[in-house]
């Protein structure tokens, strides 16, 4: 919503805020604006001053809280650079990075969280191996793979992976008949 209609819909609310309290007014028997001459003191009067407060004040409520919801932002990781600031999505950096892992000889599935700390991105990452593979080495080429390809992708340093290997399956064998 844009800061001009969030404005009016703010201001729009402060007048429904006080025609209510005109109205909570004359429910009390305060006459600050001299209208009680429009409006008898009758049951049904009564009746009217209440309807009238409720409905102006329930106004007021759905106008203020329109005029100050914001829409949610995206969580982004923000890195200064000598050109500029970067900012991007955490989502995005998850995505490239489940790119990256995936890519690898060996690795099934995977799952990729980031955090964003001062010194550079840290991953979170599990994958489902192949079978009959170096675990260690197929760990360090994941860790550097995806340091690599993050740095050259986005240009933020990753300053920690760590890498679980949540399961190792087995690859189904052909039958031979």
């Amino acid at each position: 919503m844009r800061i001009s209609y969030r404005l009016v819909t703010i201001f729009g609310s402060l007048v429904m805020l006080l025609i209510a309290i005109v109205f909570f007014g004359l429910l009390l028997g305060e006459d600050f604006l001299r209208v009680t001459s429009l409006l008898t003191d009758s049951e049904e009067a009564k009746i009217a001053k209440l309807v009238g407060f409720l409905f102006f004040f329930l106004l007021f409520l759905l106008l203020w809280m329109a005029g100050i919801h914001t829409k949610k932002l995206l969580p982004t990781i923000i890195h200064e650079t000598e050109l500029g600031e970067i900012r991007i999505a955490t989502n995005a950096v998850q995505a490239l990075a489940l790119r990256a892992v995936k890519r690898i000889n060996g690795v099934k599935e995977a799952e990729v969280d980031v955090l964003a700390e001062t010194e550079g991105l840290k991953f979170q990452v599990e994958i489902i191996s192949n079978p009959d593979l170096n675990i260690p080495q197929l760990i360090r080429e994941i860790r550097e793979q995806l340091s690599n390809y993050i740095r050259e992708t986005i240009g933020i340093p990753v300053s920690k992976t760590e890498v679980t290997v949540v399961r190792v399956t087995a690859e189904p064998r052909a039958r031979v008949e």
